[in-house]
């Protein structure tokens, strides 16, 4: 998954802000919102995500996985980013 050739991001210590550059809309979310951003770009799955958002800021697994499952369908929906993100790596046979 990486950002739209039409979409520039900035990750502050307040969170992240998104411009579509096309519709000239601004978007912004929250600090962990932010990480979920950095991790998809760093080529972390949905899963990892939800992984290191659990272990980082001690959030429920069930809360997480809601709203990065939100999070990330909404970057699709708003055609933010391509591609979907990267499949979990499958468990050792």
């Amino acid at each position: 998954m990486k950002p739209a050739e039409h979409v520039r991001a900035n990750v502050t210590d307040d969170g992240l802000v998104i411009l579509d550059i096309d519709k000239g809309e601004i978007y912004s979310a929250n600090v962990v919102a932010a990480r979920i951003w950095n991790l998809l770009m760093d080529g972390k799955s949905e899963q990892e995500a939800v992984d290191a958002i659990v272990a980082e800021f001690d959030a429920p697994r069930e809360t997480v996985e809601r709203d990065a499952k939100a999070f990330i369908e909404s970057l699709v929906s708003k055609s933010l980013v391509d591609g979907p993100p990267p499949a979990a790596a499958a468990p050792p046979a």
